[in-house]
């Protein structure tokens, strides 16, 4: 069985009280989702099987509007008195069928077992270097091919506010090897040059909950076709500061003034009177940009912890007064 959000309420309790009794919480897509709050930005489809009129497995494809090549893949679940009986590997192949009959070209995964690994992989997915996600490429060429020719030869980038638009493409950016160590220090994020990036469709969630509680914000830069080249962040705390921080593809660094700036007028506009920025000590590049931009060092700050490697970092503070 195939359903398109936005589904009955009845369907996503009952899926939910499935997906939380085997993953727990939280769930990388929250209810709204599938109840219909992003049918703007992203079409959720959910296939699932059932046996005796039980749920017996699942699983969830989420496809960009914005950049339809691009897809997400999750919610991959089956009843464990029914394990190794074929449901979940049928049901994603009907999942990646449909996704590439309807033009799709990357589906991307999370996961860190190696049993499940081997099941994606006999499906088509290949994991990526440096990181727990895998992809199913479409065309011919490993995943790291396919997404540095993604990002070869995009036009322009405009700074805006994050929305569910960027849920999807937002994960070959984060997955990408990038020069900085340290990509964005209010999200723990760090290059998958440096450490391991064990999550994929939890990439909006782990950005998007800065802003839930109206202490934080976040932006992308997003180009005219769609895809995503660089992200900011900004974080109020109880001293009156605001931490910001961001980065962007090499190819689009002059949005990375751009991205930060946002997130510092944000801060100001939320009151804040001083902006800081912390930065691995080894991340020369970065320091020099935020120097740039009138940020001068305070202090040492706690160190980043990049796959058990510990490096030093260093705060940075400009006043908004």
């Amino acid at each position: 069985m195939r359903f398109e959000a936005p589904l009955d309420p009845g369907l996503t309790e009952e899926l939910f009280e499935f997906w939380v009794s085997i993953f727990g919480e939280p769930m990388d897509l929250p209810p709204k989702v599938f109840l219909g709050a992003e049918v703007e930005h992203n079409h959720n489809t959910v296939y699932m099987a059932r046996r005796e009129g039980k749920l017996a497995g699942t699983c969830g494809l989420t496809i960009s509007m914005s950049v339809p090549a691009l897809g997400g893949f999750g919610e991959v679940a089956t009843d464990p008195g029914l394990r190794r009986s074929g449901i979940a590997t049928e049901l994603c192949k009907k999942a990646v069928d449909d996704f590439r009959e309807g033009g799709g070209q990357a589906l991307f995964l999370g996961t860190g077992n190696p049993a499940a690994a081997r099941i994606y992989h006999r499906l088509g997915w290949r994991k990526l270097a440096g990181a727990n996600v895998m992809a199913n490429i479409s065309t011919s060429g490993s995943p790291e091919e396919y997404i540095v020719d993604f990002f070869r030869g995009l036009g322009r980038a405009t700074v805006r506010q994050a929305s569910p638009a960027i849920r999807v493409p937002m994960i070959p950016l984060i997955t990408l090897p990038h020069d900085w160590q340290v990509l964005d220090a209010n999200t723990a994020m760090f290059s998958t040059r440096y450490a391991v990036q064990n999550s994929c469709m939890g990439l909006y969630r782990r950005y998007d909950q800065l802003a839930r509680d109206g202490k934080g914000a976040w932006f992308g830069a997003v180009t005219d076709d769609g895809p995503v080249v660089g992200l900011s962040t900004a974080c109020l705390d109880s001293s009156g500061a605001c931490r910001v921080d961001g980065f962007a593809l090499r190819s689009h660094m002059e949005t990375w003034p751009q991205l930060i700036e946002a997130a510092i007028t944000w801060g100001r506009g939320g009151g804040a009177s001083v902006t800081q920025a912390v930065v691995g000590v080894e991340d020369e590049e970065r320091r020099a940009l935020f120097e740039g931009l009138g940020f001068a060092g305070v202090g040492p700050g706690d160190p980043f912890d990049l796959g058990g490697r510990e490096v030093k970092s260093e705060i940075l503070q400009r006043s908004e007064l």
